[in-house]
């Protein structure tokens, strides 16, 4: 019932957005007739509810290698899931959906269909390769939760409305008309844009909700705790990968569809690895404190489609007996909110300093100067390249590293990614940060905690970064040896490097001095036009 009402709720301000615009439009103009767009992205969007499955399976055919195999390949591969899937859609009375199978060992399921009548359930092998019996019941509970749900039909609807603010923008913006009327329809134009932006956000925020409720069918179907499990390992199976790129086509292609969004598995999947080399799930109960408590974590998710992991656990645990992860423990975890609060809003300052330090320095020179084209754009310029000066120095910070674990820097709820912390780490270089792509010149490091991705920065980027990534990365895998660099907590955390230290042999990575050496170089440039502007005078 509460899905319903939310579902409801999101609606009804799209449509009362959508109908603002229109009311707005006939009382400043007799002439636009908006009905016959309105009736046209209408019939699109009806035409494109009905087609979408059937492009879709061309779609993964031919990209994916999608092959339909039906119930009895689940059943060979596990009688029990199969007997599951058959039992929930029965109780459900809707009919089993058509099974596809997918070649490929990243974890992957997801449905798609106009409603329970044509949908599609489509799988990975990786399903099989990472999920023991009980977890893949719970995905493919989550799944069918989808069809009982409705989603296909409520998303598609809410994605329908989003899509008419926008065109409505797109037409009034460029319609001409008497000068009273004229201005009334920009400003109709503009609100309608904005209600777009809005919209696309609630459209996000309408998906991740419904991510929870088909969480809370599985739940009710089968187990929470099962479900929670296959989330974690999902993510470790997507990092895991190794003979392919980790970023594959498949989970890009899929990535509103899937199970989870898979950029934000790296975390969760690096903090499995830890858990599991320590055989404790208290690296997850850790790693779990920045999504549930950061506020970087709470933007990330508003441009998602699926909640954050450690919230969707959370939930779960709220619903069901959830014994794997113990939220008890974690919420015993002390959390700063006053530090976290403060450094957010100073990593928010410094973050967009530059756009500050620009507007500063053009309204400076115009109060100071008068306008002029040369003179803005110079001292623009020089504020833009001050800006990242500072923005650099706040982000590198000079202090001297810490020595630290991989365990340590994911158990750190106070990490962002606009400052780093600077860190030294002893372990070994296991491989590139890519899996398999020769040209990556970033690597995977583990420590006898875990793994944690470099990010290496050439002092020619291009033409070093390739050079070091042809030529050094592979003869760097395999060897122990010391890091210096800056860690960041993001959708990825990472260590960008100060240095790799490998025996008597040092790598050095220029990050910090790039980003000096271009607000530098700007500066001089809007130094430059300032000149340029004195001698015209």
């Amino acid at each position: 019932m509460k899905l319903f009402f939310a579902s409801f709720f999101v609606l009804g301000i799209l449509f009362v957005f959508f109908l603002s615009i229109v009311l707005a439009v006939l009382y400043a103009m007799e002439a636009i007739n908006l009905w016959a767009l309105f009736g046209f992205t209408a019939l699109i969007y009806f035409f494109y509810w009905l087609a979408s499955p059937y492009i879709s399976d061309w779609i993964f055919r031919l990209l994916y290698k999608l092959k339909w195999v039906g119930i009895e390949e689940i059943r060979h591969r596990d009688p029990e899931a199969a007997q599951f899937i058959e039992t929930v859609c029965r109780d459900n009375k809707i009919k089993v959906p058509k099974i596809g199978f997918i070649p490929d060992d990243n974890p992957q399921a997801f449905v798609y269909g106009s409603a329970a009548f044509n949908a599609r359930m489509v799988f990975t092998n990786g399903i099989f390769t990472y999920l023991d019996t009980s977890e893949r019941k719970a995905v493919f509970g989550h799944e069918i939760g989808h069809i009982v749900n409705r989603d296909f039909i409520i998303m598609t609807l809410a994605a329908f409305l989003v899509a008419v603010l926008y065109h409505m923008y797109w037409v009034l913006i460029r319609v001409r008309a008497r000068k009273k009327a004229g201005v009334a329809i920009k400003i109709i134009a503009l609100t309608s844009f904005v209600f777009y932006i809005i919209g696309t956000y609630l459209l996000l925020y309408l998906s991740r909700l419904r991510e929870y409720y088909a969480d809370q069918r599985s739940a009710q179907w089968f187990s929470a705790d099962a479900l929670s499990r296959a989330l974690v390992r999902v993510a470790y199976g997507i990092l895991a990968k190794s003979e392919k790129k980790r970023n594959s086509e498949l989970m890009q292609g899929t990535r509103a569809l899937g199970i989870m969004d898979f950029k934000a598995s790296n975390g969760l999947g690096l903090a499995y690895v830890t858990s599991a080399q320590l055989k404790s799930w208290e690296p997850i109960h850790r790693a779990f404190l920045f999504d549930l408590h950061n506020p970087w974590a709470f933007l990330y998710e508003l441009g998602s489609s699926h909640p954050l992991t450690a919230k969707r656990i959370r939930r779960l645990s709220q619903m069901g007996q959830v014994t794997t992860f113990d939220f008890e423990e974690i919420s015993r975890y002390p959390v700063d909110k006053k530090k976290l609060y403060v450094h957010f809003g100073k990593d928010a300052f410094f973050a967009f300093f530059p756009a500050l330090a620009v507007g500063g320095s053009v309204l400076s020179y115009i109060i100071l100067a008068g306008f002029s084209w040369l003179g803005v754009l110079g001292a623009g310029l020089i504020g833009f390249g001050i800006g990242t000066v500072v923005k650099t120095i706040y982000r590198y910070p000079g202090e001297s590293p810490k020595e630290a674990t991989t365990l340590e820097l994911m158990e750190d709820v106070y990490t962002s990614p606009i400052r780093g912390k600077r860190r030294l780490l002893s372990g070994k270089i296991i491989g590139r940060g890519i899996p398999g792509l020769i040209f990556s010149k970033d690597m995977m490091f583990q420590d006898r905690t875990g793994l944690i991705y470099l990010q290496y920065e050439g002092l020619v980027p291009f033409l070093n970064n390739l050079v070091f990534a042809l030529f050094k990365v592979g003869k760097l895998v395999g060897q122990e040896g010391r890091i210096d660099g800056w860690f960041f907590r993001a959708l990825v955390p990472r260590l960008e490097l100060n240095f790799v230290k490998i025996g008597e042999k040092k790598f050095q990575s220029w990050v910090k001095f790039w980003g000096i050496g271009a607000g530098t170089f700007i500066t001089l440039v809007g130094l430059g036009f300032l000149i340029l502007q004195l001698c015209a005078l």
